[in-house]
C-alpha cells in the first residue's frame, strides 16, 4: 500500500526573516522534501505581472529569499529562479515585485525561460506542443513556489497551475484559445504537469488573494505556509482552506482522473502538522462556481466540441473595461488570444464580445486595474 502524501501546514503570521526561516525549515522537514545535498535546484515563483509585493499578486520576495537560504543550508550546489510572465520582454527581470533583489541578495541565479526553449508534446491534448526552458532538463529538483490565490477562470491558482509560467511569453495566450473552457484548460495543465514532473511545492499563504484573482483580487491575511512533494495534494489543501470542495476544482479533478496524484480521495492526504480541514475560512471570497456539469461536452473529443466549448465559455461573465481610466497601454490587446480587443484612434479600448472567449488574460495583465468581471447576476 502506497504511503499517503504529506501536506505540511504551519502558521506564519509575518514576512519577517526569522519567522520565515523557522517555519520553512519546519514544513519542509515535515513534508519530507527531497535531499538537496549537491543538487541544482530550480525555484518557480508566481510572477504573474511583476506587481508590487503588497498587492499579493506574486510570491512574496521574503518567502522566496527564505527558501533560497533553506536550499543552501541543505547543501544545494546552486539555486536558480525563473518565471515567464505573459508579456515578458527581452531581458525581463522581476524588479517591481522585489524578487530580483531577493535573488541577488541570497546568491541565487535568475533564469530567462525565453532563451533557447525546447518543444515538448503535451499528453492528453491531441497533439499540442509547447516550449519549455532549456534549464528544465539541467536541474536536479524543481520546486513550485506558489501563491495562495483565487482565479477567475480556474477558481484557484495553485502550485500546479503555477507551472504554466514555465511556458515562455505569449505561447500561454495561444493555449487559452485552443483550450477555452475550464475543463479543457485543466486537461492541458495536467498534461504539462506530467511533462515537467516537479519534485515539490511550497505555498506562500501568509497574505493570500481573495475575490477576482489572480491579479485584481484583494489581499487577505491568512497566516500560513504550506509544503508538499505532491503538488495536487497541496492544491487540494489550499482549496479546502478557501472553503471549496476540492473535487469541484477542474484541475484537481483532472489530475485525479489522470492518476497524476498520490491519493484517491482528499481524505487520503496526511497532515503531519496543521490539518487543512480544521483551517477552513468560511467567509473567504471565492469565485462563484458553475452549478451544472456539462458531462457530454466534457467527454467528447475536443476536435468535435471546440465550437461548443467556445460558445459555452462565452456564457461566462464578461470582462468589463472602465474606458475613462484606461491608459491605452495595449497590454490587454497584445495578450488577447482571440484578438477580441483593439484600441481606437483615441487609444480607447474596443471590445468584441462575440470573439471574446472569457479567458481573462486581459484581466490578469492590466496594470491599472481598470478591468472587472461582471457579476453572475449581470450576466443573466
Amino acid at each position: 500500500m502506497k504511503a499517503p502524501p504529506l501536506v505540511a501546514i504551519e502558521r506564519c503570521e509575518t514576512y519577517h526573516d526569522q519567522e520565515l526561516d523557522r517555519v520553512i525549515a519546519h514544513i519542509c522537514t515535515a513534508a519530507q522534501l527531497p535531499d538537496m545535498q549537491g543538487k541544482r535546484i530550480l525555484l518557480k515563483p508566481n510572477i504573474l505581472s511583476d506587481a508590487a509585493p503588497e498587492r499579493a499578486v506574486t510570491t512574496r520576495p521574503e518567502v522566496l529569499a527564505a527558501i533560497i537560504r533553506y536550499c543552501y543550508r541543505q547543501g544545494a550546489s546552486e539555486v536558480l529562479v525563473g518565471d515567464s510572465p505573459g508579456l515578458q520582454g527581452p531581458g525581463f527581470s522581476p524588479r517591481n515585485s522585489g524578487i530580483a533583489s531577493a535573488i541577488k541578495a541570497e546568491g541565487a541565479t535568475w533564469c530567462d525561460f525565453a532563451k533557447n526553449p525546447k518543444m515538448y508534446r503535451i499528453p492528453g491534448t491531441f497533439g499540442l506542443r509547447l516550449p519549455l526552458p532549456k534549464i528544465f532538463n539541467d536541474v536536479d529538483i524543481i520546486i513550485s513556489v506558489a501563491k495562495m490565490k483565487t482565479h477567475q477562470l480556474m477558481y484557484t491558482t495553485g502550485s500546479v497551475k503555477n507551472l504554466f509560467g514555465m511556458v515562455p511569453g505569449l505561447h500561454k495566450s495561444a493555449s487559452h484559445m485552443r483550450f477555452p473552457s475550464r475543463e479543457s484548460f485543466a486537461r492541458m495543465l495536467a498534461g504539462l504537469y506530467s511533462v515537467i514532473k516537479p519534485h515539490a511545492a511550497i505555498m506562500d499563504a501568509v497574505i493570500s488573494m481573495e475575490g477576482p484573482g489572480p491579479a485584481a483580487g484583494k489581499p487577505r491575511h491568512t497566516g500560513f505556509l504550506l509544503a508538499s512533494t505532491d503538488l495536487s495534494a497541496l492544491d487540494t489543501a489550499q482549496a479546502i482552506i478557501m472553503g471549496y470542495d476540492p473535487l469541484s476544482i477542474p484541475l484537481i479533478r483532472e489530475l485525479r482522473h489522470r492518476k497524476l496524484t498520490h491519493w484517491d480521495h482528499p481524505d487520503d492526504i496526511s497532515y503531519p502538522l496543521l490539518d487543512a480541514r480544521d483551517l477552513i475560512i468560511s467567509d473567504y471570497r471565492r469565485i462563484t462556481q458553475e452549478k451544472k456539469t456539462h458531462l457530454i461536452s466534457a467527454l467528447l473529443l475536443p476536435l468535435f466540441t471546440r465550437r461548443l466549448s467556445v460558445h459555452r465559455q462565452q456564457r461566462e461573465p464578461r470582462p468589463l473595461f472602465d474606458r475613462s481610466r484606461c491608459t491605452g497601454c495595449s497590454r490587454c490587446v497584445k495578450i488577447c488570444p482571440a484578438k477580441a480587443l483593439s484600441l481606437d484612434n483615441d487609444r480607447r479600448i474596443v471590445v468584441d464580445y462575440q470573439s471574446c472567449i472569457r479567458c481573462y488574460c486581459c484581466h490578469e495583465v492590466c496594470p491599472e486595474d481598470v478591468i472587472t468581471i461582471e457579476s453572475m447576476e449581470e450576466n443573466r
